[in-house]
């Protein structure tokens, strides 16, 4: 460490040496959340304790500036300016490090909880107050929808002149949910009934065997009206409307396809009411990797994804049974077919489709799992990711719908923490999990927010004036100015969607559609390039923007969430309504007002909204920038490029 940090031989001890300190050195270890000792130190007693939190941010390669990293002895927080003598830590005492920021990605087949939809919900629909303070009890909500929340019946009977009128059409949406939930319960039952006995022969003696015992929907013969004939039949349609697809006779290719899923769609009502028993194969039951014919045999499984060889990329998983086989290739096509449904308008068939899709992939997933089958395991996770992420959108992107998004969010999160979330209020469609461990804090303190920000505080003046200029000067600069979403520049095209009211412009300052040169704004592009490079580097490749941003009297910004956790937000006010109750941003569950001169940092890939109920503008100087945390750019960009291609 710069020097003043020597590595032992053991890769788990560390010496921290600043020289003589008239003190002797003393060792300790320190341990993580679940109490696994990670590293011993070796410390002089006057040694400062930023070294040694340094120094093990290093080794674990975590950001110690986080909101959710600090470290704790005797249940006593550590500040950096600590030393092992003002501490009282002696030979052989622990420090725990506290990560309360660490993303959990275990997978639907480890850990399968119990779906349930949203409920925590931080204010009345009626009255717009939080829970009152007896017992912490949670607000109340509507048993129709779900998506209202009341203190109690008095707040309720007196919202519902107002509710009822989208009550109905959210208890409409909310039914592909219900019949998930629904669905996640009888497998839950199921699952307890996990293996059976089998008799097998093995030369002239008996042994008994246990073998899994699966259940699902869809299965051939389960008394819900699927047999292996329906099959046959249904895989033939779906080649036909292939070969429509591939001559790109678009709507007769999906009018095929939806008629070769219909079957499937009449069964889906009768969930549970079938036998719907199916015994999983064993490693007997594949001999010489010869596959078993059931139903519609060996040409029904090389057609049954549209084409044989021809369609590699829906190409067989696994040979040795039918099961895993058939499952995969109706939950891909039940996913595609969703895919054109929502792009058609479809909406409502859609959301069924991959309500079917995510109970089918998490059958297999759980299968897999105890058939110890990793590639299956994988495979579907993909789709399963990928059925959660469309559902979610397809309630954002409706607007009646929009507060439905939270409830699939919580499905997803119950689900194994699928698509990476892990809150509901945060649904990015890239959720950096895998290669990064990044803190989830919606709005961050202010004593966590980087030095530059007090530079753009301090010259908020000039600032001001360059903004002034841009609005009132040239007509090559007054002409900049751009609606919001209007498709000038190379991002934000469906901006425009999520804004209500007079209007929202732009004035791009660096991104696609900014004036080449620094004549508009020299000032603050120039203390831009100084003290904040990064968030140039990353508009100017295209991953965000700088603007000055005008939002129009009584304008609403309606929620919704950025397109990933990898980027935060920052705000300088540069004119603030005088009412700043009445012009407000709202992070997540948290409402903040705006300041003039000051700098507000969120992560904009929690759900948010801005409301200016005011008669006047709201101007601010809006900054796109990377995750604080995310220190090393070039070497964590080609990680995250091979996490997006394989999440593809």
């Amino acid at each position: 460490l710069a020097g003043a940090a020597a590595t032992d031989n053991d890769s788990n001890n560390m010496t921290i040496d600043e020289g003589n300190g008239g003190c002797g050195p003393i060792i300790f270890t320190v341990i993580n959340n679940c109490g696994i000792v990670e590293t011993r130190f070796k410390v002089n007693k006057t040694t400062k304790m930023q070294k040694v939190f340094k120094a093990y941010a290093k080794k674990h390669n975590i950001h110690i500036a986080s909101p959710g990293i600090h470290f704790k002895f005797h249940e006593k927080h550590i500040q950096p300016n600590d030393t092992a003598a003002s501490l009282g830590l002696k030979d052989d005492d622990t420090i725990q490090c506290v990560n309360t920021i660490t993303i959990n990605t275990t997978t639907t087949s480890s850990k399968f909880k119990e779906l349930q939809l949203y409920t925590n919900f931080t204010t009345c629909s009626h009255c717009n107050l939080p829970p009152h303070n007896n017992n912490n009890k949670k607000l109340l909500t509507c048993s129709d929808c779900a998506s209202a929340a009341y203190h109690n019946s008095a707040c309720q009977r007196s919202h519902w002149k107002v509710h009822k009128r989208s009550c109905a059409k959210l208890s409409q949406s909310l039914l592909p949910l219900k019949e998930l939930i629904r669905w996640n319960k009888l497998f839950k039952v199921m699952k307890q009934q996990q293996y059976h006995d089998v008799s097998s022969s093995v030369g002239t003696k008996r042994k008994k065997k246990k073998r899994p015992l699966t259940w699902c929907w869809w299965h051939p013969d389960n008394e819900n009206g699927i047999t292996s004939q329906t099959l046959q039949h249904t895989n033939h349609i779906w080649n036909v409307a292939v070969e429509h697809w591939n001559t790109k006779d678009y709507l007769r290719a999906m009018e095929g396809m939806q008629f070769a899923l219909e079957a499937y769609q009449s069964a889906w009502p009768y969930i549970g009411k079938g036998s719907g028993s199916f015994e999983m194969p064993s490693d007997d039951d594949v001999d010489d990797g010869r596959r078993r014919e059931s139903g519609g045999g060996e040409k029904m499984k090389n057609d049954a994804l549209g084409g044989g060889d021809d369609h590699n990329e829906m190409e067989i998983e696994e040979e040795g049974d039918d099961f895993f086989e058939t499952s995969m290739i109706l939950a891909k096509r039940l996913l595609f077919l969703a895919y054109c449904e929502l792009d058609g308008g479809q909406i409502a068939s859609a959301r069924q489709r991959l309500v079917q899709c995510i109970s089918i992939t998490n059958t297999i997933i759980y299968s897999a799992h105890k058939a110890s089958r990793t590639k299956n395991n994988r495979s579907a996770q993909f789709i399963l990711d990928d059925a959660y992420m469309e559902l979610m959108l397809s309630m954002e992107e409706a607007e009646a719908d929009k507060i439905l998004a939270r409830h699939v969010a919580n499905l997803a999160i119950a689900n194994g923490n699928c698509c990476g979330w892990v809150d509901p209020m945060q649904r990015p469609g890239y959720m950096a999990r895998s290669t990064v461990q990044l803190s989830s804090v919606p709005i961050c303190p202010l004593e966590q927010r980087p030095i530059w920000c007090n530079e753009l505080e301090r010259n908020y003046g000039r600032i001001l004036d360059e903004y002034n200029n841009t609005s009132r000067g040239t007509p090559m600069m007054t002409n900049q100015w751009m609606d919001v979403g209007c498709g000038r520049r190379g991002s934000g095209h469906d901006d425009h969607s999520v804004v209500s009211g007079r209007g929202w412009k732009e004035y791009v300052l660096f991104g696609t559609g900014a004036i080449e040169s620094d004549y508009d704004a020299p000032f603050t592009k120039k203390l831009l390039r100084q003290h904040v490079p990064d968030a140039v580097t990353l508009a100017q490749e295209g991953g965000g923007e700088v603007i000055f941003s005008r939002l129009s009297p009584r304008t609403h910004i309606k929620p919704h969430c950025g397109p990933t956790n990898l980027r935060w937000t920052a705000h300088l006010g540069l004119v603030i309504p005088k009412s700043k109750s009445d012009c407000r941003i709202r992070v997540g569950n948290e409402w903040k007002s705006w300041s003039a001169g000051k700098i507000l940092l969120f992560d904009d890939s929690f759900e948010h909204e801005v409301r200016n109920d005011t008669d006047e503008e709201r101007v601010l100087l809006l900054i796109r920038l990377w995750h604080p945390e995310l220190t090393s750019r070039t070497v964590l960009a080609s990680q995250l490029v091979q996490e997006a291609i394989a999440k593809k």
